[in-house]
């Protein structure tokens, strides 16, 4: 602990370790803005755009900037912030799987990840041993004469990557390296707030969606809160899953349950549906009617939702049984009506949910879809707004619900599997 706070003390005192050496530009500037305005950016591209209009005003000549970030995230492994000269800012989020890329193997990135220090390129120089050609390649393409990649510590020790390349006939002179050496300093803890940022923002959206995200994100985190909504809301269940879980192996199985459930989500979310729960084999989804979404463009966006699930799983299903697959079945029931959409739990375990009479009513429809063979059913109220024909299959008992209950179908109905 005590050396930690002399390299500290050791590192303030030195003027020179903190912002470089005298002669040349001055980070001055540029770190003062760090630590005022700098820190207040609320993105990755806000932040590499501020600090390279700083960097080029104070007489820094460089022509691209990029920075690296490693992350948490079920489909990306790091985000990028790219800024070239005359073109701008823009971000690259780097899906799992592109250090098996060709152009990844032997690259700056990958050498400062797996603990390497700097790596400077200055192609004019010729290739150097261990140098990726192919990326030597790019940086002659954009006429670059000078580059250097620096690690960027966070706190937990993970080593992220910050470089800068120039146009310069002469390069980076060595008053210019001592001073983006300094820079990381300053840089490492701003970015590592904005990775906790999209971290956060990230996991929630993930485990409990986007809505609910920025509801939890803008204070709602107390048990009990809760608004009341209109809504259609969308309950499916897969057939036979009793059977699946007896005959499948359990790696297989997720693999159904996976592809079951990305299959349903690529048809409601593009349209505002927001999947709340995943209940075993079942899927709860709201399309809530707020902003300038009424309840009868939820309930259009709903059926416009199932009626694509529907249509589509007959590939989903040609190949699965291509691969000696069992095929994905599943029935839906729709209902439109006010819910209220809330933080339910124990106090240390909480979870945002809808409850009221609509989401029963559509776990009940769903239910009926077996006794009329049809995979798709939805009630009178929902009937009423939608734009496509529907006809009326009958008046039926409902379990828990008082009296008969009208339910309808499309018209024509839906052509899949039940």
């Amino acid at each position: 602990m005590g050396s930690a706070s002399n390299g500290i003390a050791e590192l303030f005192c030195s003027r020179e370790k903190l912002l470089g050496p005298d002669d040349g530009w001055s980070l001055a500037p540029v770190a003062e803005w760090l630590l005022t305005e700098g820190q207040r950016a609320d993105n990755a591209e806000g932040l590499v755009a501020g600090l390279t209009d700083r960097l080029l005003a104070v007489g820094f000549a460089f022509d691209r900037l990029r920075v690296s970030v490693e992350t948490l995230h079920p489909q990306l492994i790091a985000w990028s912030v790219s800024w070239f000269a005359g073109q701008g800012t823009s971000i690259f989020l780097a899906p799992h799987g592109i250090s098996l890329r060709q152009d990844f193997s032997g690259s700056p990135i990958q050498h400062i990840r797996a603990g390497g220090d700097e790596v400077r390129y200055r192609p004019r120089h010729g290739l150097q041993p261990g140098n990726q050609a192919e990326f030597m390649a790019d940086l002659v393409q954009e006429q670059i004469s000078d580059y250097i990649a620096l690690p960027m510590v966070f706190s937990n020790g993970m080593r992220n990557f910050i470089s800068f390349g120039t146009k310069a006939a002469s390069g980076f002179s060595d008053t210019d390296l001592a001073k983006l050496r300094a820079l990381t300093l300053f840089l490492a803890p701003l970015f590592e707030t904005l990775e906790l940022r999209f971290l956060s923002k990230t996991l929630l959206e993930t485990y409990v969606g986007p809505r609910t995200a920025d509801k939890v994100l803008a204070g709602s985190i107390k048990r009990g809160d809760s608004e009341v909504i209109q809504a259609a809301i969308w309950y499916s269940d897969l057939r036979n899953f009793t059977g699946l879980t007896e005959s499948l192996p359990p790696a297989k199985l997720i693999e159904l349950l996976n592809e079951y459930c990305e299959h349903v989500a690529a048809a409601a979310e593009p349209r505002g549906g927001e999947i709340l729960q995943f209940i075993g084999d079942a899927i709860l989804i709201v399309f809530a009617a707020d902003g300038q979404d009424t309840l009868r463009t939820a309930a259009n966006n709903a059926i416009e939702a199932a009626i694509d699930a529907f249509n589509g799983l007959a590939v989903v299903n040609h190949r699965r049984q291509r691969r000696q697959e069992p095929s994905i079945r599943f029935g839906v029931g729709l209902h439109v009506g006010t819910v209220t959409h809330g933080n339910i739990g124990s106090p240390s375990r909480l979870a945002f949910n809808v409850v009221g009479s609509a989401v029963n009513r559509a776990a009940r429809l769903e239910a009926k879809t077996k006794d009329f063979n049809t995979p798709l059913l939805f009630s009178d109220d929902m009937a009423a707004l939608l734009a496509h024909p529907t006809r009326k299959l009958g008046d039926v008992p409902m379990r828990g619900i008082a009296g008969l209950q009208p339910v309808h179908t499309l018209d024509p109905p839906i052509d899949a599997e039940v």
